[in-house]
């Protein structure tokens, strides 16, 4: 049996094209000598992975002159000949994301191709980006930690925090540019290019979809918890009313901050309520209850604890990380078991994960960036503050703690929501064909 998908367009099986491979190939591996003699380590081994990336399909297929696609191995390698040969070339970072988008593409069609995940081109091209800006935001991170605990000068090279925290703010912003471009890319490719007839892909069996699913908390959870969902209920609404109570004195105080954090926290906690009403997807009291917390837990900080309490910013942000996870995992959880093209098995959705809070982690500090120039380009009091490099690294530090928590709790807890949703995404599509 061979598979057909949209992925397929990416290898290629003419002369031509695997001449073009090969060459390439030959020529990143002499650049991979030579960053290696000059200890340049980072660029030697991703050389090697990209080298591994491109010859994949024809090495695991025994057909050499199956390659991918010219277009894909010139924006996978174009950085890294660059950076061997003519790096003052590169006066922005975004080459550099556009190939790493690229490699992702490379990696996830491969992954599609060789392994139990399937996945179509719509749900790659997301991947796609998310993966690029989960990587920029992973970069600067183990730059920073290996700065901090093994004396480096990655990024911390002497200069301000402010001033360091602003140039990686920059190279976030090329990366959601680059994945951005790169999905618009790779979408015109896929929709205008021909299938290549000739290069079959085995399917790979794999197994069953499997349910991996329980309505109910593990035990030890309902064990440390011990909130029946009235009290779950009656501290969602307590929490409610504060709220409210503080968009009020922010407006009384005209207190910007308060009043607009105020205004989208108490929108975000009767989100699931209306998601209810709407879509009749029943809403799990629990989650209701992390979610407000979450915002609760924010808002106070705004008010008056981010600046006279330690760590209170860490403990917002690995909640809040928790949310996103919970999210992220009950709506590719759903996609999985909706749609018939793609197969997440639970290890590999527990990495998906991962990147997708690190991604929104990114886009979020992204977000404050901009927030807090245009705030201070008015002249009013910051929305939502940064404070140098250290605390935008120690917060996605915190959203990866808080995302390990919620993708190894998901599997047991969200399921259930994640089929409800996948029921609704069926009932939708019958009522449109109807």
């Amino acid at each position: 049996m061979t598979e057909k998908n949209k992925l397929s367009k990416v290898l290629k099986n003419t002369r031509i094209n695997a001449f073009f491979g090969w060459g390439m190939i030959l020529l990143l591996f002499m650049f991979a000598i030579v960053n290696l003699i000059y200890g340049r380590l980072t660029w030697f081994i991703l050389t090697i992975f990209v080298i591994g990336v491109i010859a994949a399909p024809a090495i695991l297929l025994h057909r050499y002159s199956v390659m991918p696609s010219w277009y894909f191995v010139i924006l996978a390698t174009l950085p890294i000949i660059g950076s061997t040969t003519a790096y003052y070339f590169f006066s922005t970072s975004i080459p550099i994301y556009l190939s790493v988008a690229t490699i992702a593409m490379l990696v996830a069609a491969e992954i599609n191709w060789f392994t139990s995940v399937k996945m179509n081109d719509k749900f790659a091209i997301i991947l796609v980006l998310t993966t690029t800006l989960a990587m920029s935001g992973l970069w600067y991170l183990l730059q920073w930690i290996l700065d901090m605990n093994l004396g480096t000068s990655y990024i911390l090279n002497g200069q301000a925090a402010n001033d360091i925290n602003d140039a990686v703010m920059l190279k976030f912003i090329y990366a959601t540019i680059s994945g951005i471009v790169a999905g618009i890319f790779f979408g015109w490719y896929f929709r205008s290019s021909r299938f290549t007839d000739d290069v079959e892909i085995p399917i790979k069996i794999s197994e069953e979809k499997t349910d991996y699913i329980t309505s109910r908390a593990p035990a030890p959870i309902r064990k440390l918890l011990g909130i029946s969902d009235e009290k779950q209920k009656l501290a969602t609404k307590i929490m409610q009313i504060v709220l409210f109570t503080l968009l009020i004195a922010g407006i009384f105080l005209k207190d910007l901050s308060t009043t607009i954090n105020a205004t989208a926290g108490l929108t975000l906690t009767f989100l699931p309520y209306f998601i209810t009403r709407k879509y009749d997807i029943l809403h799990e009291t629990g989650l209701t209850l992390w979610i407000t917390l979450a915002v609760f837990l924010h808002l106070l900080g705004t008010f008056a604890f981010y600046d006279n309490i330690v760590r209170w910013d860490n403990i917002t942000h690995a909640l809040s990380a928790c949310v996103v996870a919970a999210s992220g995992y009950t709506l590719i959880r759903a996609i999985d078991i909706y749609v018939e093209e793609i197969y997440i098995p639970p290890k590999v959705l527990f990495l998906f994960i991962l990147l997708f809070v690190l991604a929104m982690g990114v886009t979020w500090e992204i977000i404050e960036f901009l927030i807090d120039g245009m705030t201070a380009e008015l002249g009013y009091k910051t929305i939502l503050a940064q404070h140098g490099i250290h605390d935008t690294m120690i917060d996605l530090m915190f959203d990866l703690f808080g995302a390990i928590i919620a993708a190894t709790w998901g599997t047991a807890y969200l399921s259930d929501i994640s089929y409800r949703l996948a029921d609704k995404f069926e009932e939708i599509k019958n009522r449109k064909n109807a």
